[in-house]
C-alpha cells in the first residue's frame, strides 16, 4: 500500500501485507523483499542484495499497477471525503479483508490460509537476518500479534485501521475507516474481485520477465 508521504524508516503497522506475500514467490526472500515494499526507500543499491531489491520492486510495481486500475480507482470514490486521500492505505487494507474472505478462489495449490500464513511467518523469520535490523521486529509483532489472520473478520479491520491512525495525529481520519467498509461492503467486494485477477497476472508477468534477465522501468507509470 502508499501512505500519504514517505517514511524514512521501518514503522510496525499492520499494513496490507496479505496480498504482497500471495503475489511474491513462495520463497523467503521474495517474500522479504515484498514485505518491505511499503518501507524501504530509494533505488537499488548495497543495502541488500539483488534478490531483496527485486522482491521491493516487484511490490513497487504492483502498487503502481494497483494506483491505474479502474476498479481500485471505483473502491477509492467510495470512501468518505476525510479518507480518500488515505485510499492507498485504507482500500489496499479492504482488499486484504477480502482476499482472506476468497481465499479458497486465490490459493495456489488449494494451499489453506492458515497454512499459508504459517509458511509466510517461517520464510519471513529465515530471511529477516538479510534485510534491516527492523525487520525483525516487523515480523515478530506481525506473527505475535496475528495480522495476517485477523484480516478475515471486520473486528481485525477495525483495529489495523486504529492502529495506523495512532502513528500521527493527520492520519486520524483512517481511525474510523470501518464505516466505509460496512456502508458499501457489496461494491467493495465486486471492486476487489474484478481487480484481483488482473494483479495476479500482472505479478506472474512481472516474475516471468524478472526469470528472463530482462528489467523494468520501475518508476514509470503501470497502464
Amino acid at each position: 500500500g502508499r501512505g500519504p508521504d514517505p517514511v524514512d524508516s521501518l514503522e510496525i503497522l499492520p499494513m496490507n501485507f496479505l496480498a504482497h506475500l500471495h503475489l511474491a514467490r513462495p520463497e523467503p526472500i521474495s517474500r522479504l523483499g515484498n514485505l518491505l515494499g511499503d518501507f524501504v526507500r530509494g533505488r537499488p543499491d548495497d543495502r541488500f542484495s539483488p534478490e531483496i531489491w527485486r522482491g521491493i520492486m516487484h511490490h513497487r510495481y504492483l502498487d503502481a499497477f494497483t494506483d491505474s486500475h479502474a476498479a481500485w480507482k471505483l473502491s477509492r470514490a467510495r470512501l468518505s471525503p476525510e479518507r480518500v486521500r488515505f485510499a492507498g492505505i485504507v482500500v489496499d487494507v479492504f482488499y486484504d479483508h477480502f482476499l482472506s474472505r476468497h481465499w479458497d478462489r486465490f490459493a495456489t495449490d488449494d494451499e489453506s490460509l492458515a497454512d499459508f500464513i504459517d509458511h509466510c511467518h517461517r520464510d519471513l523469520e529465515s530471511a529477516a537476518p538479510l534485510g534491516p535490523a527492523e525487520a525483525s521486529e516487523v515480523i515478530t509483532v506481525m506473527e505475535r500479534q496475528g495480522w495476517l489472520a485477523s484480516y478475515i473478520e471486520l473486528a481485525g479491520i477495525d483495529e489495523a485501521m486504529q492502529r495506523i491512525s495512532r502513528r500521527t495525529p493527520r492520519l486520524g481520519p483512517i481511525a474510523t475507516a470501518i464505516v466505509d467498509l460496512e456502508r458499501h461492503y457489496d461494491e467493495l467486494e465486486a471492486d476487489f474481485l474484478a481487480f484481483y485477477p488482473d494483479a495476479l497476472r500482472q505479478s506472474s508477468w512481472l516474475h516471468e520477465r524478472a526469470e528472463a534477465g530482462e528489467s523494468l522501468d520501475f518508476s514509470a507509470p503501470v497502464s
